[in-house]
């Protein structure tokens, strides 16, 4: 599969960590590369976790940089598959008419092509389990899926989902060692295998949507790498009479924190550089590069990952140790999301935030 650059596993061995009663002193670390998202990616991404997982991956390092995008519907399906609450908001729709509308797992976890929940301890079953108990009218006959197009329009008429909402305030985010939640949803997270995201300036459109739709989610350990390039327009190409096309802006994506992607109206360049100032979305660590090592072991950007991802577990462990702990809740060490990072976003549906499945039978 030409979307899938590599799959292959490396090895974080930290010298000086504590370690996971029964653990070895080696931890697998799947890395997957994605150029672009098409239907033969997301069968490609599948085909990578199921190679890495027999191989015994522990956690995962997904690598989009000069991913320039492609069709959104499957970077949307691709997260979907690694976020456990169906009613996780993977991003906003907003058009010229002032249509506001929140695009969640759940539209992909009815899809025929879903593969299941994946990279947790869980059952690949656990998110169309949920759908099936807590909202199986949706599964009905005559419901579609998203079509390949991204029609707003769609949306309304065709799905009957309500487009109208206003802005939400979400939370604050707690710090690690204040969070105070429910046992069943951290024993759920804990199961979650750790995902650290490579993206760099040629993260583009599409990319930006699956990158921001795991981090926003507290979904991943850290973004590693540059700004990504700040694409958040959804476009369509109508034909000409004389074979030549216009192409069209109906729509802009906002993520699920409800931040432009694009900096619209408000572009500025750095009066001493040059360089433009504000869309796209910011790494929790940066690592500038030039080019991309064919070998992942020699690329920095990929060592750097590799810390990160050591480091939440040094963390997690290291607070589980904490006075006053009880071992039954694992902790959770996430970058962005809610509620200390690991939070996932509501969608926001007329005004309210759309309550989550509940974690139940954990």
């Amino acid at each position: 599969n030409d979307s899938i650059f590599e799959a292959a596993s490396t090895s974080s061995s930290p010298t000086n960590a504590p370690k996971k009663p029964g653990m070895s002193s080696t931890n697998k670390v799947g890395y997957i590369r994605l150029t672009r998202f098409s239907r033969a990616s997301t069968a490609g991404f599948l085909s990578a976790i199921q190679s890495l997982e027999s191989l015994g991956a522990s956690s995962y390092i997904i690598d989009v940089r000069n991913n320039y995008g492609g069709v959104i519907q499957e970077s949307m399906l691709a997260a979907s598959t690694l976020l456990r609450d169906p009613h996780t908001v993977l991003c906003y729709t907003l058009n010229s008419r002032g249509g506001f509308t929140p695009h969640d797992a759940e539209e992909y976890i009815v899809d025929k092509r879903y593969p299941g929940y994946l990279l947790s301890g869980e059952k690949r079953s656990t998110s169309l389990d949920q759908v099936k108990k807590y909202n199986p009218g949706i599964l009905k006959d005559g419901w579609s899926a998203p079509s390949a197009y991204a029609s707003l329009h769609e949306q309304g008429v065709k799905r009957g989902r309500n487009t109208r909402s206003v802005i939400y305030n979400q939370p604050q985010n707690q710090s690690l060692n204040s969070r105070d939640r429910d046992a069943r949803i951290l024993r759920a997270l804990a199961k979650q295998k750790k995902i650290a995201i490579l993206i760099n300036e040629g993260t583009a459109s599409s990319a930006e949507v699956f990158v921001s739709s795991l981090h926003d989610n507290g979904r991943t350990v850290a973004l590693i790498g540059a700004k990504t390039y700040g694409k958040g327009l959804i476009q369509h190409t109508f034909p000409l009479a004389d074979g030549g096309g216009l192409r069209l802006t109906v729509a802009e994506y906002l993520t699920p924190a409800l931040q432009h992607v694009t900096n619209v109206g408000g572009a500025k360049f750095d009066q001493e550089t040059g360089d433009l100032v504000g869309g796209g979305i910011k790494p929790d660590v940066m690592c500038e590069s030039v080019g991309i090592p064919s070998n992942p072991g020699a690329d920095l950007c990929v060592g750097l990952a590799l810390d990160a991802l050591d480091d939440a577990d040094v963390e997690e462990r290291l607070a589980m140790k904490d006075k006053g702990r009880s071992t039954s809740a694992p902790l959770v060490s996430r970058s962005g999301g809610t509620q200390g990072g690991s939070g996932n976003r509501r969608p926001i549906t007329a005004g309210v935030v759309r309550d989550s499945y509940p974690y139940s039978k954990l």
